[in-house]
């Protein structure tokens, strides 16, 4: 059987020779995983709108026997990891009360950090962790409305590790990244719809052998299939607008992560920050 950990791991890896149909399922899994377990095979058939035989051979192409056995897993671990969403008891019918819409999107949010909580392949985290430690320099390329994710990305990294920049744009990204080495590391951050010029990006790097981690919403988006390392956090909202709140925690953990493995080196750096953003008058003091 295989390991639920692996489950969406294999459908990174193996995303790139998926059909359609298959790739449909593969983002049906990830959206509704806690809902998935309890389904009949026939019924995910007639969600994702495929064949009974389609689910069958998706399970089987993971290295399950079937969709029986794929579902046993998923409800394992469902058993070891109850939401706090499921205990809410959300209403069906989404947005359905103005009056409502608020509290609706703050709960929609809460989902979408209990399902990457779900989906999280805490090896990858750390070794995520690792390749940005070690890099001699890291390269955030978050286009378009990721570029906020990248921003506060960039930010932080700079403070701790004095070797991070931002590409925001397109206009001169290849120049930038035509420099980078296979000691440097480039970061990937898009969601659906995925921007081409982050992809493009990414394709250039690999290329040239420099290392890569890319941020994004499924393990089956064109994005995750190029990373040497995918952590995907998910971002749904029946709304034009992309939901943050799950990226930017998982970011929040990287950078926290990232700051604990180094606790020595950055808490000088840091401290040495203090002492000029104080001369400097960097951020607001009251009048003593």
């Amino acid at each position: 059987m295989a390991d639920i950990k692996n489950i969406f791991q294999l459908i990174r890896e193996k995303s790139s020779r998926m059909s359609k149909s298959q790739l449909k399922i593969a983002k049906f899994l990830e959206e509704n995983l806690d809902t998935v377990p309890f389904l009949t095979v026939a019924n995910v058939a007639k969600q994702v709108g495929v064949g009974e035989a389609t689910i069958i051979r998706f399970a089987t192409n993971l290295g399950f026997s079937g969709f029986s056995e794929m579902q046993q897993s998923l409800q394992e671990h469902i058993r070891k990891r109850l939401t706090t969403v499921d205990r809410l008891n959300l209403t069906e019918n989404i947005y359905s009360e103005k009056q409502r819409l608020a509290t609706d999107v703050l709960l929609d949010d809460i989902k979408n950090i209990e399902q990457t909580i779900q989906t999280i392949d805490l090896r990858v985290f750390d070794a995520a962790v690792k390749q940005i430690n070690r890099a001699k320099s890291i390269t955030v390329v978050s286009l378009r409305s990721s570029y906020a994710l990248g921003y506060f990305l960039t930010f932080y990294l700079d403070l701790m590790l004095k070797n991070v920049q931002l590409i925001p744009d397109s206009d001169t990204m290849f120049e930038k990244l035509s420099s980078l080495r296979s000691e440097d590391l480039v970061i990937g951050i898009s969601f659906a719809q995925y921007t081409s010029r982050t992809i493009q990006a990414i394709e250039f790097v690999k290329k040239r052998g420099v290392n890569t981690l890319a941020i994004t919403d499924h393990h089956s988006s064109p994005l995750a299939r190029l990373g040497d390392l995918t952590l995907v956090a998910s971002s749904k909202l029946p709304s034009f607008l992309d939901s943050f709140v799950a990226p930017l925690s998982l970011i929040n953990a990287l950078l926290m992560t990232v700051a604990e493995t180094n606790k020595m080196n950055i808490s000088q750096h840091l401290s040495d920050l203090e002492e000029l953003w104080e001369s400097e008058q960097i951020y607001y003091s009251p009048s003593k």
